[in-house]
């Protein structure tokens, strides 16, 4: 019989890209930490089980999962489990778009002790605390949560922290202006993904190159970028990846006014969107719906989806202002 350190590790080196087999694993786990009275074994299986949920588009299970697993931190010590499913609570909420759950859960891992956190989830809570502040449109703050993020990973040696704060370092210079750098640190992290096996970070990397040449007006070769990215997506089925990259296909053909095309994929994006509750991209969606319509000339449609975007897009942004967010970045900016 597989013991259980075995089958969580085992759970947690899958659950990324073989999503079913990582769950798969986490409930025998669990089975086996509840015989064995193992809370922290209990827990940890919640908790990857929750990130297979999580990987499938299924937000409002893996909450409820997590929060399994963090009621039973109340009950009984768990250790720096709990640290672990604080942070992937706060992704899961920001994926939805529940951003002062998010930035609560972020700020509550940056404020545990080492009893309660490991040094990954500490990193992986900088890096969510950027991704609201790029999400609120102030990228020198995102880029240093993400700087940070990446002397901490670099510093313990994690090639999966490292990439991903790397990634996002990307994408706040692409949004600062600083495309060329941008690209730089993609092209350096693309080995480093590759050589992990990490197919959601190569097809955030090939999106990210799509975005790129699409924004020097390369659509043919921006296309062929992110069709790469939509078949690795579709391939591990990262529902999030998988939708996020239409919506750039979709605003790829609005620029090369292939309209059909783009109300196919704004459609198809919608729809996956809806199935996760992701308020970011449903705000995004309404957006590229409202300048569809505008070029198709029908201003009351357009006029329609932009007012839903707006809305989504307040109801977002009157989030976190949080005092304890406040107070982390002025000394992370001393």
């Amino acid at each position: 019989m597989t013991d259980l350190p075995t089958l969580l590790q085992r759970a947690r080196k899958l659950v990324h890209h073989q999503s079913a087999e990582a769950m798969a694993l986490a409930t025998q786990a669990r089975q086996l930490a509840q015989a064995q009275h193992d809370a922290r074994g209990e827990s940890l299986a919640l908790t990857l089980f929750a990130h297979g949920l999580f990987m499938f588009g299924r937000s409002h299970e893996a909450q409820d999962t997590l929060l399994e697993a963090l009621v039973l931190g109340e009950q009984q010590d768990i250790g720096t489990s709990r640290g672990e499913a604080l942070q992937l609570a706060a992704r899961v909420a920001y994926t939805l778009g529940d951003y002062d759950r998010a930035t609560d859960c972020w700020c509550a891992c940056i404020e545990l002790d080492d009893s309660g956190i490991g040094t990954a989830e500490r990193i992986q809570a900088h890096i969510g605390l950027g991704q609201l502040r790029y999400a609120h449109q102030h990228f020198e703050l995102a880029l240093a949560h993400h700087q940070r993020a990446a002397e901490l990973a670099e510093a313990c040696d994690n090639v999966y922290l490292t990439c991903t704060s790397f990634i996002n370092i990307a994408a706040d210079l692409l949004q600062l202006g600083r495309s060329a750098e941008a690209v730089d640190i993609l092209k350096k992290t693309l080995p480093l993904v590759r050589a992990d096996q990490n197919y959601q970070f190569e097809a955030e990397i090939f999106g990210m190159f799509g975005q790129i040449r699409m924004q020097a007006g390369e659509y043919e070769a921006a296309r062929m970028s992110l069709m790469v990215a939509l078949k690795i997506n579709r391939l591990h089925i990262n529902t999030w990846g998988e939708a996020s990259v239409l919506l750039r296909l979709g605003r790829c053909s609005l620029e090369t006014d292939e309209l059909e095309m783009a109300a196919e994929q704004f459609e198809r994006a919608r729809l996956l969107a809806e199935s996760m509750g992701s308020l970011p991209l449903l705000a995004e969606l309404e957006q590229s719906f409202a300048e569809l319509y505008l070029r198709s000339g029908d201003a009351a449609s357009a006029a329609q989806h932009q007012a839903q975007h707006e809305q989504l897009r307040q109801k977002l942004l009157q989030q976190t202002q949080c005092s304890r967010f406040a107070t982390l970045e002025l000394k992370l900016l001393e």
